[in-house]
């Protein structure tokens, strides 16, 4: 008959020898959450990448749109007393390509009267030459960006002031207030 100290010592090798049922389900719960975790962290990282790439998508858009409403704006020109763009192939005008000379009264006087704030005015024409609301498509991608320009509410006597505005969807609004380069020009 085995001894007491030897039945202690066999249970004691018993015990350290392997986990006990208790210790490997807790184990497999720490590892089910740890990997859940691992998981969830992954997948708001890729979302979080996606969503960046898209805001610089959108971004990329705006700013190449936005570089070309400022070249129309600067090759927006009146020099015959009637207004229009430039073709955007030549230079940019110079500063005697704006506006009629005052020596060419017919003309002078036309651009003068484009020069008041009336439905007619210089703004207005180049608000209608962007569109009053155009699509822009980013590169690589199904977003559709909407660009509006209207004239400004606020003009004064003299005023020539419009607002292009794009707004993307689930992003902040761009906007940006201008004036004709040509509207420098006015008697």
């Amino acid at each position: 008959m085995p001894s007491i100290r030897q039945l202690k010592a066999k249970k004691h090798q018993a015990s350290e020898a392997g986990f006990s049922l208790a210790e490997a389900v807790v184990s497999a719960g720490v590892l089910t959450v740890s990997s859940v975790a691992l998981i969830s962290l992954f997948t708001s990282s890729v979302e979080s990448v996606k969503n960046i790439n898209s805001r610089d998508a959108i971004s990329a858009a705006i700013n190449a749109d936005l570089a070309e409403t400022k070249r129309l704006n600067d090759y927006y020109i009146c020099f015959t007393g009637f207004c229009s763009v430039a073709s955007l192939a030549l230079p940019p005008p110079t500063k005697y390509q704006y506006a009629p000379s005052p020596n060419s009264l017919a003309a002078f006087t036309t651009f003068a009267g484009f020069c008041k704030n009336t439905p007619s005015n210089l703004s207005q024409a180049l608000v209608e030459k962007l569109g009053s609301s155009t699509t822009i498509q980013p590169k690589n991608s199904t977003i559709a960006i909407t660009r509006t320009a209207r004239l400004h509410p606020n003009n004064g006597s003299n005023g020539h002031l419009y607002i292009v505005e794009w707004s993307p969807p689930e992003v902040p609004k761009t906007q940006i207030i201008l004036s004709p380069t040509v509207s420098q020009w006015c008697p």
